[in-house]
């Protein structure tokens, strides 16, 4: 028993420590890249280095599906080849252990990371995404970033070339493009306020034309304006509206069932939030799945020239099992497919052929 614990705790210890050794590789690797890529995109703009610099850093953990899966396996697979390269997996399964006892730190690694991942560090980069792509909105694409919702309704923001607004709407129809309920306020270039309008609806009769219809407008030192039916120049769409609202990825793990609520009383497709919402639910299969690939690959002996051949076949295995799941997820936001089959049949089955793979590997 004795033995046992300390070998665990070895093992444990080794994978940690392999764990953190590619990760910290790949983190640097991402940022670099991203920091590259924003260079070359601010080379027609006046955008300080530093500016770059914190916009690669807060974009890295948008990256984390793609990498931690990745980091998984290739940490799995340098622990038990350095093992073997030591001979110390051939004295442990010598002296009885099994496959199954030899992948258990490794499990319980990717388990932990996993658990933490998503329920204490996804708020953090929930909130570090919204910076990124606000600075993007910013620096990039000269807009004011994404829209909000809450228990309050949506809130809209846009700017012309005269004015500003600021719109809250408690509902929106699809059918016939209209806002219910609105309260538009108007600022001039100089942020000073203008005017409040109140309506019960709004027609987008266009990408750039608003009808409002039975509303108030209130201006300071004027008296109250009814009026039946205006138009305003306001350069927002249905299309323009879904498509800066907060994309799940910004919403953390404890508010994204509210934040879900929310877009279903407001009118909106609900979809791809509890597609996400599953897809972190899902995120310690995909986790272990990497372990087991790793494990397989690499639990027996082999010389340098192959192992670097089972490290490519381990990251082409595990690049196809990513964009398979990804394809899956992305077709059932935009389908009738469940959503048992969009996040959990693709991890489900891959675990059960590795599984299966590894008691062929035990038995035989």
């Amino acid at each position: 028993m004795v033995t046992n614990k300390l070998v665990l705790r070895y093992l444990l210890k080794e994978n940690l420590f392999s764990f953190l050794l590619v990760f910290s590789f790949s983190c640097i690797l991402f940022i670099s890249i991203d920091l590259i890529e924003l260079i070359r995109r601010s080379s027609t703009k006046e955008i300080q280095i530093s500016i770059l610099i914190k916009m690669a850093f807060l974009h890295i953990p948008s990256l984390f599906p793609i990498i931690l899966p990745t980091v998984f396996l290739l940490s799995s697979m340098h622990t038990y080849m350095k093992l073997n390269k030591n001979n110390e997996l051939v004295v442990l399964r010598a002296s009885g252990f099994s496959i199954w006892f030899l992948i258990l730190p490794a499990v319980f690694n990717a388990l932990l990371i996993s658990i933490l991942y998503v329920f204490v560090f996804n708020p953090i980069f929930a909130y570090m995404n919204i910076k990124f792509k606000n600075y993007e909105s910013n620096f990039f694409k000269g807009s004011y970033g994404l829209f909000s919702i809450s228990e309050t309704g949506l809130w809209l923001r846009e700017k012309t070339d005269d004015f500003e607004y600021v719109i809250n709407a408690q509902h929106y129809s699809f059918e016939n493009n209209t806002l219910k309920n609105v309260k538009i306020f108007k600022f001039s270039q100089e942020n000073k306020f203008l005017e409040r309008i109140d309506v019960q609806d709004v027609k987008m009769i266009d990408k750039k034309l608003w009808e409002l219809k039975k509303g108030i407008k209130l201006e300071i030192n004027k008296p109250p304006e009814l009026f039946d039916v205006e138009n305003i120049a306001i350069n927002l769409d249905a299309e323009k509206i879904e498509k800066n609202f907060r994309p799940p990825e910004t919403v953390g793990f404890w508010r994204l069932n509210d934040y879900i609520d929310n877009l279903e009383s407001s009118g909106f497709a609900i979809k791809k939030h509890v597609i996400y919402k599953n897809y972190l639910f899902a995120f310690p299969l995909i986790l272990i799945s990497m372990v087991f690939l790793g494990c397989l690959l690499s639990i027996k002996r082999e010389r340098i020239k192959k192992n670097v051949i089972k490290i490519l076949y381990g990251l082409i295995i595990g690049l196809i099992f990513h964009f398979s799941c990804d394809l899956i997820k992305t077709f059932g936001q935009s389908s009738d497919l469940n959503i048992f089959l969009s996040v959990w049949a693709a991890p489900l089955i891959f675990n059960f052929l590795l599984l299966s793979s590894l008691i062929h590997l035990e038995d035989g």
